[in-house]
This record gives C-alpha cells, sequence and structure tokens, in this order.
C-alpha cells in the first residue's frame, strides 16, 4: 500500500508501488503524449510515464507537498492506533485509501491479469502485516525513532533480494546499506536516558523491523507484477488487506487468547488507552485521505519532473512524523539517536540516487 518505497526503479519503468508507509501499486512507464509538457488525468494517472524533465519546479513542489502528506498521514495514523487500537485504527485507513486509490485506477488504464492479481494477494499479505505492525511501532513510540527506521529498512530490503538474484549494486548504494546498519544500531541503543529523552522499548524495536521487512517484500512482490497492469495490482494488494483486517476487527470479542494475541500488537490491554474513540475514527479518516492523496501527488510529480529529484524528496517523509512528534508529543531525542536518524535518512536518499 506505499508507493513511497518504491521510487528506486530505472525512469524507463518506474514502479511507485509498496511497503510502508495504505495504498500500493502502479506502473508508470512509456512515453508520455502530453503537449509542452502539459499531461491529462488520464495519463498523469495511466501507466505512460512522461519523459520530459522539464518543470521542475512544479515536481520540487507535488514532491515536497507528496512527502509532507506522507509524514502527517504516518503521525495521524499512530495517533490513531493509540486512541483505537492498532486493528480497527488500521482498517479504517485501509478503507478510506483504498477509495483514493480506487478512483485512480478508473482514471488509469492499467490491465487486469492473472499475473496482476497473483502478484497484488502476495503483496497484500506481507503489506497488512507491515501496516499492521507499523503503526503498532508508531503507537508504542516513540514515533520520531521509529518512522525513519522503518523507512530506511523498508528500502534496503529490495536492494537485499536484489543481490541476492546476483544483481550488482553501485558503490553508492553498498555506502547506503552501510549506513543503513549503523542507523538502526544508532536509533535502537538502549541508554539510561535523561528525563526529557525518549527511550525505545524493545517492543517498537522487533515490531519496526517486522514492518520494514515485511513492507519491503510487498515491494518485491508488486515488482514482478506486469509491467501493463498499472495500478491494478496495488488495488488487490489493497483489497486483500481489507479481506484480512475484516475477520481481524472481531477478534476481541472471541476470547481471552484473541485479546492476548492483539495485545502482542498494542502492548497493553489497559481500557484507560481507549480514550476519545471519535478523535480517533477521525484521525484515521484523515491518514487514509493523506495517504491516498500523497499518492496522487507523487504520480503527478512524476509526471512533471525527473525520477532522481523526485524520489529524493519524498523520500524526506520521515521529517514530516519526526516534526509533528517533537511538537506534539514533546519527543526528545539523544544525541547518538539523533544521528542515528539523520544516517537512515540519508541512507534512504541514497539508495533513492543510486538507482534513478
Amino acid at each position: 500500500m506505499l508507493w513511497r518505497a518504491h521510487l528506486a526503479d530505472p525512469p524507463d519503468q518506474c514502479t511507485t508501488q509498496a511497503g510502508v508507509r495504505a495504498v500500493t501499486g502502479g506502473v508508470l512507464t512509456g512515453e508520455g503524449s502530453g503537449a509542452e509538457g502539459r499531461f491529462t488525468a488520464t495519463e498523469l494517472f495511466s501507466n505512460r510515464h512522461s519523459r520530459y524533465s522539464g518543470y521542475v519546479i512544479l515536481a520540487v513542489a507535488l514532491a515536497l507537498l507528496s512527502a509532507i502528506a506522507f509524514g502527517v498521514s504516518d503521525f495521524f495514523g499512530g495517533l490513531a492506533a493509540m486512541r483505537l487500537r492498532v486493528v480497527p485504527a488500521t482498517a479504517i485507513i485501509y478503507l478510506f485509501s483504498t477509495l483514493i486509490l480506487a478512483i485512480m485506477v478508473v482514471l488509469g488504464d492499467g490491465v487486469w491479469s492473472t499475473a496482476s492479481v497473483l502478484t497484488g494477494s502476495v503483496a497484500g499479505l506481507f503489506a497488512i502485516i507491515g501496516f499492521l505492525t507499523f503503526y503498532a511501532a508508531l503507537a508504542i513510540g516513540p514515533m520520531s525513532l521509529a518512522s525513519p527506521l522503518i523507512a530506511v529498512l523498508e528500502s534496503v530490503v529490495p536492494i537485499a533480494v536484489a543481490v541476492a538474484r546476483g544483481e550488482r549494486l553501485t558503490p553508492w548504494s553498498w555506502v547506503a546499506v552501510g549506513l543503513a546498519v549503523a542507523s538502526g544500531i544508532l536509533i535502537s541503543v538502549r541508554r539510561r536516558p535523561a528525563p526529557a529523552l525518549v527511550r525505545v522499548p524493545t517492543r517498537t524495536v522487533v515490531l519496526s523491523v517486522i514492518a520494514g521487512i515485511s513492507l519491503g517484500l510487498s515491494i518485491v512482490s508488486l515488482d514482478l507484477a506486469p509491467d501493463e497492469s498499472g495500478l491494478t495490482s496495488g488495488l488487490v494488494e489493497s483489497a486483500v488487506g481489507l479481506i484480512v483486517l475484516a475477520p481481524l476487527l472481531a477478534l476481541p470479542h472471541a476470547g481471552a487468547r484473541a485479546r492476548y494475541a492483539l495485545s502482542l500488537l498494542d502492548g497493553d490491554e489497559e481500557p484507560s488507552r481507549l480514550t476519545s474513540p471519535g478523535r480517533g475514527r477521525a484521525l484515521g479518516i484523515a491518514a487514509g485521505f493523506l495517504l491516498g492523496g500523497a499518492n496522487a501527488l507523487l504520480l503527478l510529480a512524476l509526471g512533471s519532473g525527473s525520477l532522481a529529484v523526485v524520489s529524493v524528496l519524498v523520500n524526506l517523509y520521515p521529517l514530516a512524523t519526526i516534526a509533528l512528534s517533537r511538537a506534539a508529543l514533546n519527543e526528545r531525542m539523544a544525541p547518538a539517536q539523533a544521528f542515528g536518524v539523520a544516517l537512515a535518512l540519508t541512507a534512504t536518499v541514497l539508495l533513492a540516487l543510486a538507482q534513478a
């Protein structure tokens, strides 16, 4: 369900589909046909990706707006998971972001096929695991550390799969992988913090690792979809997620064992956690629409300018989550943790640049 993590494909075959962060999928390939660099809605939401490199300012503005929307969506999603618990919050986000994706599929010209359905289904299973653990990690917190850790892991997994397949990486890719490893160590280091600094619980680290790996595998699965499938495999992925979430919503009423299983995501079983459920639902709806809107802005940016420029800017989305966490939740990092966040963001950007 995340397109932002898959901006590393070559410009002539850009598959912006997911992993992190709730609407996935889409292949943008081929020649753009807009006169003088202007494109119709059908072209921008189809699998015909313009090769024009003009309109750099427009592309930069759209990419920055997309990054902000992704980061704010993650923050709202984490708050919704705090107030509603993880499963219902994820279901709301999935539902409303899928509505945006469905509109984009209607505007596009993707081709349905058995392969697109199969790859979308496999990606959907990985993605729902990824998103449940993603929002669980954000809800337990601290968001300012979990978000960049998940983002860099999500970017590294497809690289690891590529190496396993025998592909050769550029030197910058190896540098990025080294930075990613160092960032993970620094972010998750367990020192006794000062009272004003945040501490990373073991549960957050474990959930973040599961989320990053799962979302990364979702990207790998979607990358196997036929080029002409467009957004169809992403819509299948979202549908699979909703199908999996439906029975999970009934688990709290199924007995003690089911409640215990859900507590592994929520971190506790105290009813005091469920404050302001109405506000939690509103946050979830906003997160879903923001995620869908961010994906739309990403497509518009890709249709307006350079893939390298867009990919670097969009991969900075954790900065919005970090800023909101600091302002609204008063999260403070130790110097080593802040350095780890900087390394994670640098690694994410380098991974995008190395393969753009």
